[in-house]
């Protein structure tokens, strides 16, 4: 098994419904995103996937969420934008651009700092 990871980030405001502390409030993070993508096998050239494939579909979620106040995007707008929501959110979301018979991502780690974070896989 193979397993290829790119890192990124992106910044953003959120404020945690029913929380009883102080992110109830509005606050922003620079979130870290790590995307991990597994192969069983390579392609003739040696190569599972191309990291430039990765970032560039996780780059389009990333988009998506970059300088917003998450509680306004969809699915956000419902969802608590926990964490643990952004980092299934993002798993689903890259999955459903990268995913075939040869690839799938595999994990998803979400930074809200650098000493928290939550992973997300199926």
């Amino acid at each position: 098994m193979f397993v290829l990871k790119i890192v990124t980030d992106f910044g953003a405001a959120h404020s945690l419904r029913d929380y009883p502390g102080d992110c109830a409030r509005l606050h922003g993070h620079n979130w870290g995103v790590e995307v991990s993508v597994e192969a069983q096998e390579l392609d003739v050239s040696g190569i599972a996937i191309d990291f430039r494939e990765i970032k560039k579909q996780t780059k389009a979620v990333v988009k998506r969420l970059d300088h917003q106040y998450l509680n306004e995007i969809p699915p956000f707008d419902v969802l608590n934008p926990t964490a643990e929501n952004i980092a299934k959110y993002f798993y689903q979301a890259v999955g459903k651009l990268i995913n075939n018979q040869d690839v799938r991502v595999s994990e998803v780690i979400i930074w809200e700092t650098p000493r928290a974070s939550v992973a997300y896989s199926e």
